[in-house]
């Protein structure tokens, strides 16, 4: 049952009860009774714990460990037990005590009860777990060092030690501005950095420290002073963290930025596209000063049409939304100038990833431009005489290919020519043999008649001796021999008629061979013509060929630069 009024009469018991959470158990460990501050403490009701061991409290890893055991075989022996303690509420709820376990003797020294008193101190746990929690955590992600309020460390932690390259033995006991170079450490304004600490005063930037042995180190950094119990100031502690590769990441950006600001036109604009700075190769490329476009808009340097149409508000929308935009843009400077550039208009976004203003960098091309323009009339210029002299190219093929069936249509005249030459000189051959056998039958007949006259010649001597008798036959002698005679002249004749054909036959020989001298040479010079037109002819089909496909590049090109021009 609970503590009775009688049990607690006691004033000094009363007071107790009323502030701290009070338990009653048998020695081992049966619950006998609990005050209302316990029972609110654990969410249990009195009936709900009376009679049960006190294990109903405790994880039950730690109900069947060896330490537990101990802890209550102690209690029974009439020892003590104070301290904090992580005990389990109804439906197991995590709560921490500060409490005594206090052993009761009756007179013969008998432990017969075991008394609890307890106070509640989740809350205060908690709160020191979280801040244990925090400054581990800070001392795992962050280098840390402790300083007395005259600049003298008390202690760093790894994180610091290995940023600045030393043991702890190496700078403990050693004065702040061993970490500050030297020149610095003199001045007036390192005396008031900690003149201020002293006075409380937190301090937090980004700050150039040396490290061991001159390495120079970049960090940012919170000096705070910590005051004790009494409101005194007793320690500064620094948290910081190496932020050298950003600085030195962030120099290097700059050094890039500040060469890209001196060789392109750089301006500035809020995302509604108000002007906010510029640079001297800009305001030199427009022609303005800087007083006359800050506060300005955009739409100053586009022309009017341009500037009322749905393209160019899109144009600002697309920047406002983290889009970037590339390309040549066609821009007005002061007066009406016209300036051509190739730029690059790009959203800069915070930290938190939304584009915050836009930064546009720029080449001046405007010259390009004129010249491109000059180049696209050339262009033009150049593919008409292109397409005229492809023509020509076209008609001389033409042409050559016209000679060409001409001359093969002579060679095979002239081949015809040879052949009917040829067979001309056969025939000449053919007639020779003829007269050469001509003149053997002729030399027979002259032969014969030669005969045929001397026979006549002793058939008119025998005739004459003869007498009346013979003169019949004398007759028909001087008849034969007149005969003979007319054969010998007619042989005469015929010799000299095969003379005359022997020579003219012999003049036709010379003459063919001539001709076909003369028909062999121009057939060979017919080949030699042919062979060179056909040359002629693939050569000039090339050229042709070429000339159509420079003239398609021509005009391919043309295009594109027409393109690019009006583009």
């Amino acid at each position: 049952m609970m503590f009775s009024k009688q049990k607690q009469s006691n004033p000094v018991l009363d007071a107790i009860h009323k502030s701290q959470a009070v338990i009653e158990f048998t020695p081992d460990g049966i619950i006998e009774s609990a005050n209302q501050n316990f029972l609110n403490a654990m969410g249990y009701s009195h009936d709900e714990i009376l009679g049960k061991h006190h294990s109903l409290f405790v994880d039950s890893d730690y109900k069947s460990s060896s330490d537990y055991k101990r802890f209550w075989h102690d209690l029974r022996s009439g020892v003590f037990s104070t301290g904090v303690y992580k005990r389990l509420a109804k439906g197991g709820k995590e709560i921490w005590l500060s409490a005594t376990y206090s052993p009761v003797a009756d007179k013969n020294g008998h432990i017969y009860k075991v008394i609890k008193l307890a106070s509640d101190i989740t809350s205060d746990k908690l709160a020191s777990a979280y801040n244990s929690g925090q400054l581990s955590a800070l001392h795992r992600s962050l280098a840390v060092i402790e300083f007395d309020p005259q600049g003298h460390v008390l202690n760093a932690n790894d994180n610091f030690l290995n940023t600045m390259g030393y043991e702890l033995d190496h700078i403990k006991g050693k004065h702040h501005e061993m970490f500050v170079e030297p020149d610095y450490a003199k001045t007036v304004e390192y005396k008031a950095f900690w003149d201020n600490l002293r006075n409380g005063q937190f301090m937090s930037d980004v700050f150039k420290r040396v490290g061991r042995d001159g390495k120079e180190v970049w960090i940012q950094a919170c000096y705070n002073p910590i005051y004790d119990m009494n409101g005194r100031l007793f320690r500064v502690v620094k948290y910081a963290t190496d932020v050298t590769q950003d600085k030195l990441r962030s120099a290097y950006f700059r050094s890039q930025i500040d060469a890209i600001g001196k060789s392109q036109a750089v301006i500035e604009f809020n995302l509604d596209g108000t002007i906010v700075d510029a640079n001297e190769n800009f305001l030199s490329t427009v022609g303005h000063d800087l007083n006359d476009i800050v506060g300005q808009h955009h739409v100053m340097f586009v022309e009017n049409d341009y500037s009322s149409t749905d393209e160019y508000k899109d144009f600002w929308t697309s920047l406002r939304a983290g889009k970037y935009s590339v390309g040549e843009f066609k821009r007005i400077g002061k007066g009406g100038k016209e300036v051509y550039i190739q730029a690059s208009y790009n959203p800069i976004f915070d930290m938190n990833g939304r584009p915050y203003k836009v930064i546009k960098y720029a080449s001046d091309i405007t010259h390009q431009v004129e010249l491109r323009n000059i180049a696209a009339d050339k262009s033009l210029e150049t593919s008409a005489n292109i397409q005229t002299v492809a023509g020509a190219a076209e008609e001389m093929l033409a042409s050559v290919k016209e000679i060409a069936q001409n001359m093969m249509r002579s060679q095979t005249s002239i081949s015809g020519i040879v052949a009917q030459n040829e067979e001309a000189n056969h025939l000449v051959s053919e007639l020779q043999n003829n007269t050469k056998s001509m003149e053997d039958i002729v030399a027979l007949i002259r032969d014969i008649s030669e005969q045929v006259n001397l026979l006549a010649l002793n058939a008119t001597i025998e005739a004459a001796r003869a007498g009346d008798a013979g003169k019949g036959f004398a007759v028909v002698a001087g008849e034969v021999k007149s005969l003979a005679n007319q054969t010998a002249a007619a042989t005469d004749r015929i010799s000299n008629e095969i003379n005359n054909i022997q020579t003219i036959v012999s003049k036709v020989v010379i003459s063919s061979e001539a001709i076909s001298g003369g028909t062999a040479s121009v057939s060979e010079s017919i080949d030699t013509i042919a062979a060179a037109i056909e040359e002629q002819e693939a050569v000039t089909g090339e050229i042709s060929q070429k000339m159509q496909v420079i003239a398609r590049g021509v005009q391919d090109l043309d295009e594109i630069i027409q393109k690019v021009s009006s583009s």
